[in-house]
């Protein structure tokens, strides 16, 4: 591998690349993309605010996954972690919100939690009318929208339903929101409420591309989803805190990462930003991505100007 060889790009300079290039119009228009970062430390501390404070300035979300934390190698796990750091009142709130004003009934207080009785007053209409256009609503919206998953439709439709009826909807034992997180739930408490089956590495892709797609449907822009893998790239020392990762975990991981990488078009407004040390690419070879070779062809710079870096490539090694 000689990727480290090259000279590395400013990280100012990356960022001026991809703000225009993907966070402008690309995503917002329902494209995707991931991309590989190696940087030190300090500068991976600094990328990561820059790049968060850009989804931030473009109405996107943003969910960071630190391998210390969370086992990146089961993407159910990377699931629960960006589910986590999501808000879902708001992503409701403004689901609910946009799909009142595109029906013809502006939202009356934006931001603000209404409930059925309360919105029929202020928009002068009948209960039982409204209700039943709700549902209408609803229907044509999330229960009839095949780009999310089945479960995820019930979820989305149970929590919706909540916010807008608690008195009849909402309980303190809904499950959807642990559901989404993780959090253990005996499956006859989940299909109480219609919800099949538990978070897993079997359904956890059609999780993940549900969750970008509602994301979009709810009025943001995207989702920046980074991955930190410095802790998985280097074999543990004897009194390191957090999760460890064996070889073949790692692999797993890298596993992981090349089926995001293939998925990235079906993720849409997803920016998945991987950010690794000089361990990704000249580490231990064990850990290395050079013993990964399907994720490797898939990122690798293979052509570059000189020893210059091509700031729109899928794996850049760049500077503070």
């Amino acid at each position: 591998m000689d990727v480290i060889d090259v000279q590395a790009l400013p990280a100012a300079r990356w960022l001026q690349v991809v703000e225009p290039e993907y966070f402008a119009h690309f995503l917002p228009s329902g494209g995707a993309a991931a991309k590989f970062v190696v940087a030190d430390d300090s500068g991976i501390r600094r990328l990561r605010q820059a790049v968060a404070a850009l989804a931030q300035r473009h109405g996107m979300l943003a969910a960071h996954v630190d391998a210390g934390e969370t086992r990146l190698h089961m993407l159910h796990d990377v699931f629960f972690a960006a589910a986590r750091a999501l808000p879902w009142d708001d992503l409701i709130q403004g689901f609910i919100e946009g799909m009142f004003n595109r029906n013809g009934h502006p939202w009356p207080q934006p931001r603000v939690a209404l409930t059925m009785a309360e919105l029929a007053q202020r928009l002068g209409m009948d209960d039982e009318e409204l209700a039943r256009n709700r549902n209408r609503w609803l229907s044509r919206e999330l229960w009839e929208d095949a780009a999310l998953a089945q479960d995820f439709r019930i979820a989305m439709l149970r929590l919706c339903l909540a916010r807008l009826d608690p008195d009849v909807y909402d309980s303190p034992d809904l499950p959807v929101l642990p559901w989404l997180r993780g959090e253990k739930l005996g499956l006859g408490d989940l299909r109480r409420y219609d919800i099949a089956a538990r978070i897993n590495r079997n359904n956890a892709r059609a999780m993940l591309v549900s969750l970008c797609h509602f994301v979009r449907k709810a009025g943001r822009h995207g989702l920046l989803l980074t991955l930190d893998l410095r802790r998985a790239l280097h074999p543990p020392g004897p009194d390191a805190a957090g999760l460890h990762y064996s070889a073949s975990a790692l692999m797993d991981l890298f596993e992981v990462l090349r089926e995001l990488v293939d998925d990235i078009e079906h993720l849409a407004g997803m920016f998945l930003l991987v950010l690794a040390d000089q361990g990704l690419v000249s580490g231990e070879h064990r850990r290395t991505l050079d013993n990964y070779k399907a994720l490797e062809m898939r990122i690798w710079p293979d052509v570059r100007p000189g020893d210059q870096q091509n700031p729109l490539a899928p794996l850049v090694t760049v500077s503070a």
